[in-house]
This record gives C-alpha cells, structure tokens and sequence, in this order.
C-alpha cells in the first residue's frame, strides 16, 4: 500500500505499516533470543569444562608436590644414611662389654683371632651369613677371595655367585672390608678379597 501524494496518510495505512513493523521487530527478537538462549548455554558449559581443568589442574598440581616432597624426604634418608658408617647395622654400643659377656654365643667376637680394636661389635643375622664369618675368622689377618671361602664351606663352583652377594653384603654392614688386588692382569678383572674388619657376634 502507498500513499498518494499531497495526501497525509489513513489511518488503516498506518495501522498496517505498525502491524508490518510489529512482526519484523518481534522476529528479529526471537532470532535474537534464540542466539542469546544458544550463546548462554555454551557459555554454560565453557564455565563448565573451564571448572573441570580447573579442578584437574589443584589434583595434579597436589600430587606433584607430594611427589616433590617424597622425592626430597628420599634424598634426606639417603644422605643421612650414607653420613652412618654401617646403616643397616644393630650395633652393640662397647664392644668390651660384649666380649666380656660370660657366655659368648657361638661364632662371636671371641672367637676371631687378632680383631681391630676400637670397633664396635657387629651383630650378624642369616645361617649363611653367620658361617660365613666364622669360615673368615678362622685366620682374621688373611685376605679371602669368594673362591677360597666357597671351598671353606665344601661347597661346588656354582654357589660361588651366591657366597659373593653375601661377602658384599656383610661388607655393607662393615663386618667385612672388600679390597682389590692391584697386580691383576689389566685385561681381566681385579682380584677381590675380603678381610675381617670388626669384632661380630651371631644375632
């Protein structure tokens, strides 16, 4: 509908360009609304998914630092326990005292000729270990090689590998001093000996 020249407008002309500009208005809102309503909704759950990285972020964050802090407590207990000379050790505090003990066990400090003086006695646990010790303490000055202490014992070859993780071990607890000889061949290994380093008593 248009309106003639010179002439003012109906009023049903103006009524039905207000119904026109009514419905335009009214979908551009609701065009507007449903992006409003689409908009709010990803923006839900960005917030969402943002909480959520959020949360995971403290969690990890929490267990990295309880790693941190385990890591630094092992790194504490190491150090301190290599600043002790025989950490894996019960130790008798004198050494006198023990070897003045009425009745000494068997294989005890007592019976290891020409012992160190001044160190404490060694208590030492495990069959082997303890026949061991006393198969070395037969001759205390003597440099024994893990060969020697197997035929010792009666014992075949094979359980030269055995004996070794033993004189190593009972080198770590200090009842044994582990050497190596200097005259070897440089093409093969070092010889090892093992000598008696401190007064032990069977546990």
């Amino acid at each position: 509908m248009s309106q003639h020249d010179g002439r003012p407008p109906s009023a049903d002309w103006v009524a039905q360009e207000m119904e026109q500009m009514l419905r335009e208005c009214n979908a551009l809102i609701e065009s507007h609304d449903e992006q409003l309503r689409r908009l709010r909704t990803a923006i839900a759950q960005i917030e969402s998914d943002r909480q959520c990285a959020c949360d995971n972020r403290d969690k990890a964050q929490q267990v990295l630092d309880a790693l941190h802090s385990a890591a630094r407590e092992g790194q504490q207990l190491r150090a301190a326990r290599g600043q002790s000379p025989n950490p894996h050790l019960h130790v008798v505090p004198n050494a006198e005292d023990a070897s003045a003990a009425p009745t000494a066990p068997e294989g005890s400090a007592s019976e290891a000729a020409a012992l160190p003086e001044g160190n404490q006695v060694v208590l030492i646990g495990g069959e082997r270990s303890v026949t061991i010790m006393k198969v070395i303490s037969t001759d205390a000055r003597r440099h024994w090689s893990v060969q020697a202490v197997t035929e010792e014992l009666g014992e075949p070859r094979d359980a030269v590998r055995r004996n070794r993780a033993v004189l190593e071990t009972l080198c770590d607890r200090g009842a044994l001093v582990r050497q190596e000889s200097d005259d070897s061949d440089r093409r093969s290994k070092k010889k090892v000996f093992y000598q008696l380093a401190a007064p032990w008593q069977a546990a």
